[in-house]
Formats: structure tokens, C-alpha cells, sequence
């Protein structure tokens, strides 16, 4: 018996956290990538107790970055979602959280020239075949760390990361919306219809109305432990899994396609209190949200989510344009989620997005050598 090393980075990016690697530093073979992801976040077990997991879906996360050979391209970034209590590695889609990490660490392993005040990262997205743009403030050579930025879920204040996604439409499927609907009802069985906006824009997603499912759209991570509904949401999350052609039948999506799509869950502005305790007022967000990532309740909302929503509120026959009241000027919507509220900005050109974008905050959390089991 042995032990695998690998060199990594472990980062923050946004609400998230993900091991990073060098792709010159994993085996050539890409097929045993997913065995050795599942053994760095210890998969599968609920606790990821001889792993880097931290047991929920934004701590259970890898990046693998290289210099791109992409002309106007810097890096090339992999992500991959490893599931918790599932064998399952989903590579089907992107990680806006976590692309706030790739400029700051393309800078500091000098993949790219640090330019003084701000460098811009020009990053390849392999899952989705989509460009994303970072801008970083740098100081000294390497990305600055400290600032004024705060972002909700994430504790104090950092340096702000302007990301900018690139025609976000059809990452995953093509299609910006994969049905050539903006509207769907779905059978849900053993519950039966239920009206959602199936979008694809930055990452797949399932759109409903809280009052459809019984929900006030305020709930927060107290939902987890109310196995009926979140039955009925991982039921919607399979059919429309289905819709959009990630699996022949719904039920292979259970267990064959946990991570896409994700489940958001829409209401008008309201007043709320957020996972930290602190009062949200109805007049800070255009949209009221909550997101079903993975089993369970997101405890903000994924950035490339917040992206998708957002422009997807302002696309007419939407649900989500149909309950947003967009109040912050043309251009920007406001999504009110569990942490509290986080500004999106999007640039349409008819109804095509042209660009979307939103500030993250990132940092080194350490790095060296990770061991796993051969």
C-alpha cells in the first residue's frame, strides 16, 4: 500500500472554497482525474473525514488550470463539482465562485505577467467553452488580497475581483433556454404539474415559484431537514434534468447527474433575515432567492447562478421576470438570497446576453502537497 502526492493550492473564491492543481501536475491519463478527485475531497462519505471536503457542496470543489494556447486566452481552467454522499464527479458545468480564484492564482504561479494596478486574466473555460474575464488588483508582484470589497457569505472585506462572463448563453446545453421555451410545466410524479423557466445561461438551472411549492421564498437552511419537500425538489431537479438532456429518464439523474441543474427557488422582494441574523429589507433586491445545490440549501446563491438568474429576470416570459421589480437601474439586478444581497450586472444584446457581471473576493488559503490513498 502507498500513498499519492500531488502539489496544490487550496483557495477561496467567493462563497466557495476548491483544491487547485496545475494540469502539469495531475497524471496525463484524464481518466483517472475523477477516481483522485474523489479521493482529495474524500468521497463518498457525508462527513469527508479523509478528505478536503468541508461535507457541503461549495467546499467540495477542484480547479486544474494551464497556459492556454488559445489565442486572447490566458489559462485554461477545469472545474469539477465532487458529489458528498454520491461517487459521482460532475464536470458538466462551471463554478462562477471559483473563477474568481483562477486570476489571482494565475498570477501568483506566474502564468501570467503581474501588471500593477490591475491585471487582466483572460480565462478559457473548458467545461462550458465560454470566456470569462478577470480583472485583479495587484500589489507587489502578486494579487492583492486586502480592500474594501465585501461580499455576502463571506466574513470582513477583501480585495475586489470584476468577473465578466462572455455570452453566458447555452454553457451546458447550446441553448439559452434548452427547451425553446421560457416557460415549461413539468409532470412531477407523484406531485404532478408544476410551472418552471428551464435556463441555461453561465450554468443549467430549474426556476420556480416559492408559492408553488408552499414556500414562502424566505426559508433558509432549516428546509434540509424536511425530507417532503426536499423530495419534491430533488423530483423537479430529475424531471428537468431530463428536459434538458442530461439523462434519458428522470430517475438516472439521482444518482448519474447530481450537480446539474440546480434548483432555484423565485419570490418577489420581501423582507427576510438572513443566515447571519441580519435584517434584508424588500427595497434592497429587484428578486427574491434560494438555491438547492446538491441536496441541500445553498447557503448564499453560486455565482454563476446569480449570473443566470439574473439575466434571466430580465427576459421577458420568464418566472423570474415575471416576479422580479427591478428598482437599481437598467442594466442591474439585485438578487436578495440567504446571506443576504449580491448585484448582478448584464449587458443584453436583444435577447441574447451578451456579458454578465458580478465582484467576488478570493485569497490564498495554503498550499503543498496533498496526499490521498493509491
Amino acid at each position: 500500500m502507498y500513498m499519492e502526492r500531488y502539489p496544490c493550492v487550496y483557495m477561496r473564491g467567493g462563497t466557495s472554497k476548491a483544491v487547485i492543481f496545475h494540469k502539469r501536475d495531475l497524471p496525463e491519463d484524464q481518466s483517472r482525474w475523477k477516481e483522485i478527485f474523489l479521493r482529495v475531497m474524500g468521497t463518498p462519505d457525508v462527513k469527508q473525514i479523509d478528505g478536503m471536503g468541508g461535507t457541503v457542496s461549495s467546499t467540495s470543489k477542484i480547479a486544474v488550470i494551464s497556459p492556454s494556447s488559445r489565442e486572447g486566452i490566458d489559462v485554461d481552467y477545469y472545474f469539477a463539482q465532487v458529489d458528498i454522499r454520491e461517487p459521482n464527479v460532475s464536470d458538466n458545468l462551471n463554478c462562477g465562485n471559483i473563477s474568481s480564484a483562477v486570476g489571482p492564482f494565475a498570477i501568483d504561479e506566474g502564468l501570467v505577467a503581474a501588471v500593477e494596478p490591475v491585471t487582466v486574466v483572460r480565462i478559457y473555460n473548458v467545461n462550458t467553452d465560454k470566456v470569462i474575464e478577470a480583472r485583479v488588483q495587484v500589489e507587489n508582484g502578486r494579487a492583492a488580497v486586502y480592500g474594501e470589497a465585501a461580499i455576502k457569505g463571506v466574513p470582513g472585506t477583501g480585495s475586489p475581483i470584476e468577473l465578466y462572463f462572455e455570452r453566458p448563453g447555452g454553457a451546458s446545453t447550446g441553448k439559452t433556454f434548452p427547451t425553446g421555451r421560457r416557460m415549461d410545466t413539468l409532470q412531477i410524479p407523484g406531485w404532478g404539474l408544476i410551472e418552471a423557466t428551464l435556463v441555461d445561461i453561465s450554468n443549467p438551472a430549474v426556476l420556480v415559484r416559492a408559492r408553488d411549492l408552499g414556500m414562502t421564498g424566505a426559508e433558509l437552511t432549516e428546509i434540509n431537514g424536511n425530507g417532503e419537500l426536499m423530495e419534491l425538489l430533488e423530483r423537479i431537479r430529475c424531471v428537468a434534468a431530463e428536459r434538458m438532456g442530461f439523462v434519458a429518464r428522470w430517475e438516472e439523474a439521482r444518482t448519474g447527474c447530481t450537480a446539474v441543474p440546480k434548483v432555484g427557488i423565485l419570490s418577489a422582494p420581501q423582507d427576510y433575515v438572513d443566515m447571519d441574523g441580519n435584517r434584508v429589507a424588500a427595497a434592497e433586491m429587484d428578486l427574491c432567492c434560494r438555491m438547492i445545490s446538491v441536496g441541500t440549501m445553498h447557503k448564499a446563491y453560486p455565482m454563476t447562478y446569480a449570473v443566470g438568474t439574473g439575466a434571466a429576470a430580465m427576459l421577458p416570459g420568464t418566472i423570474p421576470h415575471e416576479l422580479a421589480k427591478p428598482t437599481h437601474g437598467a442594466g442591474n439586478m439585485v438578487l436578495g438570497h440567504a446571506s443576504g444581497c449580491t448585484l448582478v450586472k448584464v449587458e443584453l444584446a436583444g435577447d441574447e446576453v451578451e456579458r454578465a457581471g458580478i465582484i467576488r473576493t478570493a485569497r490564498r488559503i495554503m498550499d503543498g502537497n496533498i496526499y490521498i490513498r493509491g
